[in-house]
Formats: C-alpha cells, sequence, structure tokens
C-alpha cells in the first residue's frame, strides 16, 4: 500500500471517502470490492482517532437493553457473528462476569434478566449461552473480585478485537481491491458546480503540495471532525454530531482472568475491566467534549473516576495511580442529541445527505461498522446508477491482513512492513498503531532509538528529522501518562 498521490490528483472517482477511521475505510473497501472507483483520504493515520482508542470489543452492548434499544442490539449481535467469522484473525470470544452487588444501581434479576434478552436477540448466532452464577460461584471463578455485599452475577460471552488492526485492514484490503488510499492528506475546501458538490480541495501535509480530487459523491466519514466538513460545506449548518469523551486507563495486570462488567456507583455507568496483552485495560468515560477534536486526553477527573470504581471491584489490591501505565482517549461522534445525559446518547448511525450531495455519516457502534458501509454504499451507488456495480460480499468476505499466525520478532521485518506496506511515515504511526508498544508497559519507550534508527534508514531521515520524530513520540507519550 503506496500513498499514490498522482493518481489523487489525476483520476476522477465515483466516490471520495474522507476519514481513515474504520467506518471511512469500510466504505472504501465496499465500494471498490463492488466495482466503483474509490479514493480515501486520511488526514493524519488510519485509526488515528476514536477507531484506535476503544474499549477493544465487538459486542451487541448489552447495556443498551436497558434503554430499550432492541433494534440496536439486534443488528449488533448480528454483524458481532459477521465479524467473528470473517476476521477470525483478530476477533476472538471473551467471557464476561457482570457481579451483582447490594446498592448496585441494578439488581441482580435485572442483570440477569438483562442476559436472557441478549441470548434471546442473538439467536443462533450466539457465542454461548448465558449461566446465571450464585454468589460462590461468582468467587469460585473469580476469586480476587470484592465478595462484599456480593449477590451473584452472570457469566456471558462477547467478542474482543484488536481495533486498531482490523481499521488498518480494511485500509489494507480497500487498496487491494483498487482503492487510492492515502494518509496525512487533508481536506481544506469543497468544489461545487452549480450548486453540487465535484470534489475537494486538499493538502498533503507531508509534502504541503496543494491538490484537488475530483469525484462525483463525496463522502464525510471524519467522526469527531464531521461538523467541520459540514461547515465547508454550509458555514452556517447545524452541528450533526455530539462527540463525547470516552478514556481508557492501561493499568499493569490485575488478578483476574476474564472480563469484568461492573456499574459505578458515582453515576451507575457501567463500566469495563479487560484483560488485554498482558495488561488491564479499564474504562469507559462518556463526557461531553467541547474543546478541539485534535487534543484529547485524559483528565486528572476522569482518572481519578476510573480508578476508584476499580478500587471497588478489587478491594485487596491497591489501585492507585502508580499502578498505571498509561491512558488513551477519543471522541465518539454521537448523533447531535441534546437535554440527555452523554451516556444516553443513541449508538444508532444516521446518514445523512445535503442539499449540495455532501453524504455525512453520523454516530455507530465500532461493531456495526460493516453494515453501515454496505448501508452507505447502497446509497451512493444508487445515485451513480450504474449498473454494472456488484452486490455487497463484505458479509461473506472480511479483510485480508498481512500479519499471519504469530507476530514477525524481527524488529527490522516489521518496520520494513510497516513503511513498505502499510503507510506509516511517522515514528508515532509506527510505535502507537503498527507494532502498538504505546500501550505496552515500556511505552516503546526501550525500543524508540532503535526504531528510529530503521525508520530513518527506509524513509532517508535526516538526523534532525530523526531526532524530532523521536521528540513528537516522547511527548505525546508525555501527555498520555501525565493527567
Amino acid at each position: 500500500m503506496e500513498r499514490n498521490i498522482a493518481r489523487l490528483k489525476s483520476e476522477y472517482f465515483d466516490i471520495l471517502v474522507i476519514g481513515g477511521g474504520i467506518n471511512g475505510c469500510a466504505i472504501a473497501r465496499d465500494a471498490s470490492l463492488r466495482g466503483a472507483k474509490a479514493a480515501l483520504i486520511e488526514k493524519d493515520d488510519f485509526a488515528s482517532g476514536a477507531s484506535g482508542k476503544t474499549t477493544k470489543l465487538i459486542h451487541g452492548g448489552i447495556r443498551y437493553l436497558e434503554q430499550f434499544n432492541f433494534k440496536l442490539v439486534y443488528e449488533a449481535l448480528r454483524e458481532r457473528a459477521i465479524i467473528l467469522k470473517t476476521v477470525p484473525h483478530l476477533v476472538h470470544p471473551i467471557e464476561f462476569i457482570l457481579p451483582a452487588y447490594k446498592g448496585d444501581p441494578r439488581t441482580l434479576l435485572k442483570i440477569r434478566t438483562g442476559a436472557f434478552i441478549y441470548d434471546q436477540l442473538a439467536g443462533r448466532d450466539n457465542i454461548r449461552c448465558h449461566r446465571p452464577l450464585k454468589r460462590d460461584e461468582v468467587i469460585l471463578l473469580e476469586e480476587n473480585i470484592g465478595s462484599r455485599n456480593l449477590k451473584g452475577g452472570v457469566l456471558y460471552c462477547d467478542g474482543q478485537m484488536d481495533d486498531i488492526r482490523l481499521c488498518l485492514d480494511n485500509a489494507i484490503s480497500a487498496y487491494q481491491a483498487g482503492s487510492s488510499v492515502a494518509n496525512k492528506v487533508k481536506a481544506i475546501g469543497l468544489i461545487k458546480e452549480k450548486g453540487r458538490i465535484i470534489g475537494i480541495e486538499a493538502k498533503d501535509r507531508l509534502t504541503g503540495e496543494d491538490l484537488t480530487i475530483r469525484a462525483k459523491v463525496v463522502v464525510n466519514a471524519t467522526g469527531a471532525w464531521s461538523n467541520q466538513i459540514v461547515k465547508m460545506d454550509k458555514p452556517d449548518a447545524t452541528p450533526i454530531t455530539r462527540p463525547t469523551k470516552g478514556v481508557h486507563i492501561v493499568y499493569r495486570k490485575l488478578p483476574h482472568t476474564r472480563a469484568i462488567l461492573l456499574s459505578a456507583h458515582k453515576d451507575k455507568r457501567f463500566f469495563f475491566i479487560i484483560p488485554w496483552r498482558g495488561v488491564t485495560l479499564i474504562g469507559t468515560t462518556d463526557t461531553d467534549h467541547a474543546g478541539s477534536a485534535d487534543e484529547v486526553y485524559a483528565s486528572g477527573d476522569d482518572v481519578e473516576y476510573l480508578l476508584e470504581e476499580t478500587q471497588r471491584a478489587f478491594p485487596h489490591e491497591h489501585i492507585d495511580r502508580a499502578g498505571m501505565i498509561t491512558t488513551y482517549a477519543g471522541l465518539r461522534p454521537l448523533v447531535n442529541t441534546q437535554g440527555i445525559a452523554p451516556w444516553h446518547v443513541s449508538r444508532e448511525h444516521t446518514i445523512k445527505e445535503s442539499a449540495s450531495g455532501l453524504i455525512s455519516v453520523v454516530g455507530g457502534k465500532y461493531t456495526t461498522y460493516r453494515h453501515l458501509a454496505e448501508e452507505v454504499v447502497d446509497m451512493v451507488l444508487s445515485k451513480l446508477r450504474d449498473k454494472n456495480f456488484k452486490r455487497c460480499v463484505t458479509q461473506k468476505i472480511g479483510p485480508s491482513s498481512p500479519v499471519s499466525g504469530e507476530e514477525d520478532l524481527d524488529l527490522h521485518k516489521c518496520i520494513e512492513r510497516a513503511v513498505k506496506y502499510e503507510m506509516a511515515n511517522s515514528l508515532t504511526d509506527l510505535l502507537v498503531r503498527r507494532l502498538q508498544f504505546a500501550t505496552t508497559p515500556s511505552l516503546g519507550l526501550d525500543r524508540l532509538e532503535e526504531c528510529g534508527r530503521i525508520m530513518g534508514e527506509f524513509l532517508n531521515w535526516s538526523g534532525a528529522q530523526k531526532e524530532s520524530e523521536m521528540r513528537l513520540y516522547k511527548e505525546e507519550m508525555r501527555k498520555n501518562t501525565t493527567n
């Protein structure tokens, strides 16, 4: 996969997708697989926004049942089954314990009823039926979990994923299917003719070159940046998204073998404690974010909230900042709904078309990305009215991966692959997303010098440029660990 800027400038595309998160990459992939001429641009790097900062779950969303959002849960469970079948190298089943304590906002009866409904909505695509647990059974399965006032619980299954790799593999598969794909290309304006959008003005952030990219249909799949693209189309447009911040803590490995879903006492929200590659993920928060979408980090309050609630789950552990490895935060681009708490805003997606033809994707869950892409491409192709386009095949064919089996431990080969075939062009691209060292106990700092040297050789960096890249990476790690 390479940044073919010449192709972006010279060709006339059926569809141009702005945004290299999971939705944008999946839309470009689906369109190309159907025979459409597609282009995909991303202003930073693939999965650099919310798509690389999730709870790492492909799930139906059991918590949405108490909002009576059965349609969303049903759709997500259907998609969970498809993704488990088509992307087995990146998604696998994981067991959850959902305990109930005296004084919890959700009673034991309520969580057991919810787990039963969850199974029924999954139907024959269910991973495994839930099992009600007595108090002693919960302790037997997770002996270190808090036992005081424990009344019982539920054991059920969902899916765990590598969110970054899944997004990258969709981008790579889009490229392999014929899409023109480029990161570090920013949309800076829309081009119109007789009131209709016919392309965009963009800037290559690596070279500074200005580009004109022409397309029959432009899709805005920029997530938390969607409002900016909408205002390019119509400066006085009402914002279409309500960004809410989700924060996760990467913590030292806590003594649990299964994922745990708990009710927070502070605000009654669900939050997760999940085993992940030798560490524990704790999250997430759900608060409105009014600042820049490019500067999203965990605050001190976010961290204290998660640590306090985790301490209650593991009363015999000393849960404090000393056990933190790092944090990460992303913005959910939820549908702009005011007057209700952020965690009650619907996770369903909508597809909007402006008077000038800009198609914008709003909301959605990571789990339903494939179906969202199918809907968007259906809409685009119906506008193009070309009978030669094929039917959607993503229900049966998942994105392929250049990484198969065990990870190659040869660092030189891993850099080489990231630069030549995965469009990594900065140390942050490499260490945060291609190699994912940024969530390991060392934060990748122990490999920084070596990675900088090897990557610099591939990209012909000067000594000053290599030092600059290393400095930028250290600064990013500092922001994620200073709260």
